[in-house]
């Protein structure tokens, strides 16, 4: 098949989780043996720069597409528009108005895009979009092409859970459910990362609009970067945080400094969290806090702290973190939030506390750092349950690019693996599935 995905994130470099998420896919759509070609439009939803060379190099030149924001009037028009709709919402924020936080769906979409998509003298047999708010891309294929809505996230009143624990700030953008509904009704198929969001879209879809037609969801959820395991457990006393600057980052690392570190210092007072990511900017200097900082290779960092921590406690989504330790063969202490998503049968390498209980969170990570072969234990399952894990993804793309009957895929336990699944070039985490 012949397969086009357009996106407003760049995949080189990979520096955020839906970044890597992205490059991924691609590398998953290749494997499967398709003809992929990259269209590039550059939002002012994600301002990353992209690295044409290396973008050039990974698709080819005739399959990596960048499009222009279109002649100078239409930009400043365009510019004009939303400085005028950001200073109105301000207002109505200032006053108390909660439909100040919606964003229209398809207010960052440039009509100058949908030409260049149309003039494209290429026929592609399907066509995969990045984020619903970026669902007009549709408009520029036949309806010959079969259409897939890559979701990342559910976005529909996106803003509530933050504004109610006082932010204002950080849900990113948050679309009505009928909006919503609008983007994910131009697809023939919506892949969602996991299944309680693939079922929120049922029911969201079931409640508004109804008689319309609606499109099958599918769950396809996140491609590990798989080498080997880390070949050494014996790093004691040392555990990773990964993560990029975002306010649900925030408040869960917060949380972890202020009350389970100081209960793992008690025990060992030699400890070292080291930190990888953007949050690095925002994390506060503190003695028993190593900053890393941008990570090109994320093995080469669990090579040197074999133990992971997730405290999520805020945000929506898959965490990439977690599975980016599975991938490492590294094990992972996690809270309930943290693990969200990922399915029983997958968390062979990994150790759940409930939300908030500090003291059940700092000791097992007292327990396992200390101990080199329950690390080694416990990362080898988790490295066994990532190579299913990709077996099952890759399954559930296949089915959903050909149009073939959509389920959630579960692999067994015996499935084929692959050994030499593609890493992800640098250490991630996103602003929808951090």
């Amino acid at each position: 098949m012949k397969v086009a995905l357009v996106s407003m994130t760049p995949v080189f470099p990979a520096k955020a989780g839906h970044s890597v998420r992205i490059l991924q896919l691609c590398k998953a759509i290749r494997a499967l043996g398709h003809e992929l070609t990259f269209v590039h439009v550059a939002s002012k939803l994600d301002t990353q720069k992209p690295d044409i060379a290396s973008h050039v190099a990974f698709f080819g030149e005739q399959h990596y597409v960048p499009l222009d924001n279109g002649p100078r009037w239409a930009r400043a028009a365009f510019w004009l528009r939303g400085k005028l709709r950001r200073r109105w919402r301000k207002v109505l924020r200032g006053l108390g108005y909660d439909h100040s936080h919606y964003s229209r769906l398809d207010e960052n979409w440039r009509d100058a895009w949908t030409h260049q998509l149309r003039a494209m003298d290429r026929r592609f047999d399907a066509v995969v979009v990045e984020y619903a708010f970026n669902s007009r891309a549709f408009d520029a294929f036949p309806a010959s092409t079969r259409k897939l809505l890559d979701t990342h996230d559910a976005f529909a009143d996106r803003h509530r859970p933050f504004v109610a624990r006082g932010f204002r700030k950080g849900y990113w953008v948050s679309l009505t459910p009928r909006d919503e509904n609008r983007g994910l009704r131009r697809a023939d198929a919506v892949i969602a990362i996991q299944a309680q969001e693939a079922e929120r879209f049922r029911q969201q879809l079931a409640l508004h609009g109804a008689g319309e037609r609606n499109p099958e969801i599918a769950v396809v959820s996140h491609f590990i970067g798989l080498d080997q395991p880390v070949p050494d457990h014996s790093a004691d006393h040392a555990a990773l945080y990964v993560g990029t600057n975002m306010l649900s980052n925030q408040i869960s690392l917060r949380q972890f400094l202020e009350h389970v570190l100081p209960r793992v210092l008690s025990a060992i007072p030699d400890f070292k969290l080291r930190l990888a990511g953007s949050i690095c900017n925002w994390a506060p200097d503190l003695p028993n806090v190593e900053k890393l900082g941008f990570v090109d290779n994320l093995r080469l960092a669990f090579t040197r702290t074999p133990l992971s921590v997730n405290p999520t406690v805020a945000g929506t989504g898959i965490n990439i973190k977690l599975l980016d330790a599975m991938g490492a063969g590294v094990p992972t202490i996690s809270t309930a939030t943290g693990a969200r998503g990922l399915g029983a049968e997958f968390r062979n390498g990994l150790l759940v506390v409930p939300d908030h209980d500090h003291e059940a969170f700092a000791d097992h990570i007292i327990r396992l750092s200390k101990d080199a072969g329950l690390r080694r234990l416990l990362g080898l399952a988790a490295f066994a349950d990532a190579q299913r894990w990709n077996e099952g993804q890759l399954t559930a793309l296949d089915h959903c690019l050909r149009g073939d009957t959509l389920t959630e895929v579960v692999p067994s336990p015996h499935a084929h693996r692959r050994d030499h699944w593609p890493a992800p070039l640098s250490a991630p985490a996103t602003p929808t599935a951090a």
